[in-house]
């Protein structure tokens, strides 16, 4: 009878066990080492001020509004300090194809993984410079982050808001190519991490004039060789235009860090004129997923994700 009694303790210790690791490791708490690693991400929102939402046929926004996106990829150290790049639209305005470097420092880290960090930004071609402290959440052990602005000084738009989506590439402070994940394989990009057919999903602003624009939505089949050739066919809406089956082609340009260049190419309807839109992003996830957007003056604000559907 003894035997049994220990037998059956035993036992229920061992399931107690059990249940505490898995709750043990849910509750982990994060440290600046949590946040170490390489992160693609993107930063969308907007500036309104000065509106009157009121309208007697239509409740439009009538105040002054500039659509704000980054993209761009950022790798953290253990210490706290990140450094990386980003792309940028505000409003009619883009940062043009170059990549914009970043240093980012993480100033307050909580064992509940939040925590804020602060950067500084030069963008001589907006004639826009800014201190800004963004707070954020980590989560699923620092494979994602959220973020939102706490402060905007010494410069920029006050009125800015956004949230930002981050997606770990790796848990290194390594560079990208030369990564190795626990549970991933040595993670190198190039030509072949575009492989595959891909749907891409987009919206954009579309200036129709000089002071004349048209909001605009569209998704993208894409096939993409080995190469980084592909064709395609969009489906558009487009102002009052909707667009069906219209047969698009271009490249990716695949780059070690997993920042690509890629182009659109279209031709106008019922026209031989030819359309070539840059697209600049960051491939994540095996190359299964990426964030973009355009580089192009007649589309100063666009905000595209790509997903792989098919091999």
């Amino acid at each position: 009878m003894r035997k049994k009694i220990i037998i059956v303790v035993i036992a229920g210790v061992l399931v107690c066990l059990g249940m505490a690791i898995p709750a043990a490791q849910a509750g982990e708490k994060c440290s600046l080492k949590t946040m170490a690693g390489t992160y693609a991400f993107y930063e969308k929102g907007a500036s309104l001020s000065n509106f009157d939402p009121y309208n007697a046929d239509f409740p439009y926004f009538v105040g002054k509004t500039a659509p704000f996106l980054t993209v761009g990829e950022v790798t953290f150290t253990p210490y706290g300090v990140g450094d990386g790049f980003y792309w940028i639209s505000i409003g009619a305005l883009n940062g043009g194809p170059d990549p914009i470097p970043v240093h980012v420092a993480i100033t307050e880290m909580n064992e509940d993984c939040t925590g804020k960090f602060t950067y500084s930004v030069n963008l001589p071609s907006f004639n826009l410079s800014a201190t800004i402290v963004e707070r954020f959440m980590l989560f699923d052990d620092g494979r994602g982050y959220r973020t939102v602005p706490a402060s905007i000084e010494n410069g920029g738009f006050p009125t800015l808001a956004w949230f930002g989506v981050g997606h770990r590439i790796g848990k290194s402070d390594e560079p990208v190519h030369s990564i190795r994940r626990s549970d991933e394989a040595v993670h190198s990009c190039g030509p072949h991490t575009a492989h595959g057919t891909y749907l891409l999903t987009a919206e954009n602003i579309v200036l129709t004039g000089a002071h004349d624009s048209v909001a605009d939505a569209l998704f993208i089949r894409e096939d993409v060789s080995k190469t980084g050739e592909y064709s395609g066919t969009l489906f558009e809406k487009l102002g009052p235009t909707s667009i069906d089956r219209l047969p698009v082609f271009g490249t990716y340009t695949v780059n070690a860090d997993c920042s690509f260049s890629s182009t659109l190419n279209f031709y106008l309807l019922g026209t031989h004129d030819l359309v070539t839109i840059v697209i600049k992003g960051v491939f994540f996830n095996e190359g299964k997923e990426y964030y973009a957007l355009a580089i192009d003056v007649g589309v100063p604000y666009s905000f595209a994700q790509g997903e792989r559907i098919g091999e």
